[in-house]
């Protein structure tokens, strides 16, 4: 009798002892090669996170980030000290920072090296670990300054600026959509029937790309921060925490992300109902705007998957929120000057905005002509950071439905 290849894979372990090759087997090495942390640190981590939250430094996102950033650093210090850290008050010791600072060794050992970017985040949450928790013995002024000081020995005078000598340098994703895949998208996401999970993608994307929000203010986005005002919805946006920015501004939302919020609001409540809970969003409902199929806030990775996914389904080049903002500042930048355009999509200075995103105008410009007689636009400037599409009317009509 012939045996079937199933039954040639499968082996007892007596054959597998008779084979000398299978105790020579090397096991592949752990893809996270890092030391462990003791319980006390590991216990401080999570107070930590959960402080973050209770005292309105983060989000619930920020605090998981923030936890896990603070890990990495303690394992860092495992290295530098040859033993565990057996509290995280032993952070903070200036050579210790600055060795932490100046050692870009990745634990996941598929990465080269770590980013600079990562390494300016490591102080950010030591700050934050001051403010939130503290240390014994040490004011929050003496220890920011104490930072300061260790964070600079590991740097480099450039000017009147130390930049961080460690890590790689970060790479940015500079992709821009065109206006017609993100079209495509917004109609892919309105014909996405997992529960309310196209709808929420559709809202959250609409709040981009017609008024420029980051990701983390459409995340941070309550129930409560919407309210009604002669006829027009208006939001308050948490805006990224800039030194000289303001951290809230109030906009007006345009007619087509209205209706793309209504239509998530109505299909989240009805897939709630159809659970039987009571669980409900709405404007002037406490809570966390946008939610994860399991009723929790929802998170940035979520949100970056979901962009994922439904670029595939609409068949076009992959982009992130990012890409969306991109656009968004492309079309205020072709036609408003560069000091209004900065003021209305929320950066923090004209130099930010021309630094990072007035650049791409040189392409975007060209394309305006050969854009613009294909869809209608309405409502001045705001309509080309939208692409100037009555996005609602062209996914109800299916003009502009992906490939199948």
């Amino acid at each position: 009798m012939t045996t079937n290849c199933a039954d040639r894979r499968q082996m007892s372990f007596a054959e597998i002892a008779l084979d000398p090759g299978w105790a020579a087997t090397v096991p592949p090495r752990p893809a996270v090669d890092a030391p462990d942390l003791a319980p006390n640190v590991r216990a401080q981590a999570r107070e930590f996170e959960a402080a973050v939250v209770a005292l309105g430094i983060g989000r619930p996102n920020t605090g998981r980030t923030y936890r896990k950033a603070l890990e990495c650093v303690a394992k860092q210090a495992h290295r530098h000290l040859g033993r565990p850290l057996a509290d995280m008050a032993e952070l903070f010791e200036e050579k210790l920072i600055a060795a932490v600072a100046a050692d870009d060794r990745p634990f996941d050992l598929s990465t080269p090296r770590l980013s600079r970017y990562t390494k300016r985040q490591q102080r950010v949450v030591l700050g934050a670990y001051l403010r939130a928790i503290g240390v014994p013995g040490l004011t929050y002024e003496q220890g920011r300054e104490l930072l300061k000081r260790g964070f600079r020995r590991a740097s480099q005078r450039r000017g009147y600026r130390y930049v961080i000598g460690a890590g790689r340098p970060e790479q940015r994703d500079s992709y821009r959509p065109s206006p017609e895949d993100v079209v495509r998208f917004l109609a892919a996401a309105s014909r996405w029937r997992q529960f309310f999970a196209g709808p929420c993608l559709a809202a959250a994307a609409a709040l981009t790309l017609w008024h420029g929000l980051r990701p983390v203010s459409v995340l941070a986005v309550d129930g409560r921060d919407f309210r009604w005002r002669r006829d027009a919805l208006f939001l308050v946006a948490k805006e990224k925490a800039v030194s000289g920015k303001r951290e809230r501004r109030e906009i007006e939302l345009r007619p087509p992300v209205v209706a793309f919020l209504a239509r998530y609001v109505a299909a989240h409540n009805s897939y709630m109902a159809s659970r039987g809970s009571s669980e409900v969003i709405g404007i002037g409902v406490a809570g966390p705007f946008f939610r994860g199929l399991r009723g929790g806030p929802w998170l940035y990775d979520a949100l970056r998957g979901a962009y994922a996914r439904c670029c595939r389904r609409a068949h076009v080049q992959p982009f992130t929120p990012q890409g969306l903002r991109r656009l968004y500042a492309s079309g205020m930048a072709a036609v408003l000057s560069l000091a209004e355009a900065a003021i209305a999509g929320g950066w923090k200075n004209v130099g930010v905005f021309e630094r990072h995103y007035a650049r791409s105008l040189r392409k975007w410009q060209p394309e305006l002509p050969a854009v613009r007689p294909a869809v209608r636009l309405e409502g001045g400037p705001l309509a080309i950071a939208a692409s100037g599409v009555r996005v609602e009317e062209a996914v109800r009509d299916g003009r502009h439905a992906a490939p199948a």
